[in-house]
């Protein structure tokens, strides 16, 4: 049975590639080439990159299954001047893709202050990055702890590299507004500035369900089967994306679609 893999980027591997650009997370690249090795030995797999899926691309292959995994992007909550200045030319505020998309703007960051919004897992490696090459950071989190979301280990990790490195941190604070050069921020006591050289908005990442309706519209009305994986359901982690990626062959063997061939190369996994 032939398949079709569809990316809408110029490259596949999704956001564990891109994260693998900061020099500390560069292991995750491991992943995705392991993938990339896995399709280029499929022959019955053909991939077009640089294709967004829509309903007139995907109806013109006359699908039997339709996966959507589309990912996440980064969330943006309806705060006073956040989208007017996250990731604009000559900007000062990034998201964490405008951050990785701009690594050769951080070359020389030694002594700047730097301002991070959100002390989740993305956050803490945004802080991690810029105090390993000597800028001065300050951590705003609207909970009263870092890292609440990670495993022990990671978390243990994390919370060390900011005491060694004199973190500024300011819990039980939230962003109220967003201006060029400063953060307003708000804790029980008093609302004040975060004024910054660079400033980070690290606030988690959300589904992107860009075009996800019109499809699924599309596929009830000709009675094909579609199914929505990985963060393109919520932001998560690597292994939820394999575990549910796993599962599209579930639903290929119940719909007889797997041959002989494609079934004893699967390997039997347990969670």
């Amino acid at each position: 049975m032939p398949y079709r893999l569809l990316e809408a980027k110029n490259h596949v591997g999704g956001l564990a590639s891109e994260i693998s650009r900061l020099p500390e997370k560069k292991r995750i690249a491991d992943f995705p080439q392991f993938m990339k090795n896995r399709i280029a030995s499929l022959d019955n797999l053909m991939l077009q990159i640089g294709k967004r899926a829509d309903v007139a691309s995907v109806s013109a292959l006359r699908p039997h299954l339709i996966v959507n995994a589309t990912g996440s992007t980064p969330l943006l909550p309806p705060i006073e001047g956040l989208r007017e200045n996250i990731d604009v030319e000559n900007g000062k505020i990034f998201s964490i893709t405008g951050m990785i998309d701009n690594l050769a703007k951080f070359t020389d960051i030694k002594g700047k202050r730097i301002a991070v919004v959100g002390a989740g897992a993305v956050g803490l490696d945004v802080i991690e990055y810029f105090t390993a090459r000597g800028a001065q950071a300050v951590l705003i989190e609207m909970q009263d702890a870092a890292g609440r979301d990670l495993d022990i280990i990671t978390k243990n990790a994390m919370l060390t590299m900011l005491d060694e490195h004199q973190v500024e941190q300011h819990m039980n604070t939230q962003l109220m507004a967003v201006a060029a050069d400063h953060f307003q921020v708000k804790n029980t006591q008093q609302t004040f500035d975060i004024p910054f050289d660079y400033g980070f908005v690290c606030l988690g990442m959300r589904a992107n369900r860009t075009g996800l309706d019109e499809i699924e519209r599309w596929a009830n009305a000709n009675n094909v089967k579609i199914m929505n994986i990985g963060d393109s359901v919520m932001a998560r982690r690597i292994i939820d994306g394999v575990r549910e990626g796993r599962n599209v062959l579930d639903a290929l063997e119940d719909m007889g679609a797997l041959g002989s061939r494609e079934a004893q190369r699967i390997p039997f996994l347990t969670y």
